[in-house]
């Protein structure tokens, strides 16, 4: 794993959109179809330091790979420029996990059907996406917009201050600190 790329997994998901879908509302199939517009335009127009974005239903994970520690302030600056966009569409919140990228597998990518591989390799780290969820299942609760990890905000001199919560994440099961923070990361993206 020591050769395999840096890399921050940002998770978002829309608020309320489950409620909507159960209580028959039609409405959510339109925001989750604007939302994932937004998220086809942000990663292709707005998100420079961001090289892929994964969309379903009312979630959506945004991948980027840093060069160097300032890498990773520009990295949450552009997820902080295009939150307020998401919530626009329904409130969200954010899940950042700094981890480290698989390698694609050796396979390929096999057959096509309609001009699209029929194997899909998500380019990211299987640890730090599982750990959005682990994060997710442990702190959704405080209802914050954003849950970041420290290992992301250590890079960043200036990431306000804001309060931590220690959830245990993969590989090794160890406790690591997320902060948890309402409202933008800096008001000025």
């Amino acid at each position: 794993m020591s050769n395999w790329p840096d890399c921050v997994v940002s998770y978002f998901d829309l608020i309320g959109i489950r409620k909507m879908i159960t209580a028959g509302n039609s409405k959510a199939s339109d925001l989750m179809r604007r939302f994932h517009v937004l998220v086809y335009k942000s990663i292709n127009i707005d998100m420079l330091t961001h090289r892929y974005a994964y969309a379903w239903n009312d979630s959506a994970m945004f991948l980027a790979f840093p060069q160097n520690d300032g890498d990773y302030e520009t990295i949450m600056r552009e997820l902080n420029t295009v939150k307020p966009q998401l919530d626009d569409i329904s409130h969200s919140y954010a899940i950042c996990v700094k981890g480290q990228a698989m390698p694609e597998p050796a396979c390929g990518y096999g057959a096509e059907a309609n001009g699209q591989s029929r194997f899909v390799f998500l380019r990211t780290s299987s640890y730090a996406f599982t750990n959005c969820f682990e994060v997710e299942e442990h702190l959704k609760s405080l209802r914050m917009d954003w849950y970041v990890d420290s290992r992301i905000v250590r890079k960043i001199p200036s990431f306000p201050k804001s309060d931590r919560r220690a959830v245990a994440m993969l590989p090794s099961g160890k406790k690591r600190n997320v902060h948890v923070l309402k409202g933008l990361i800096w008001n000025h993206p």
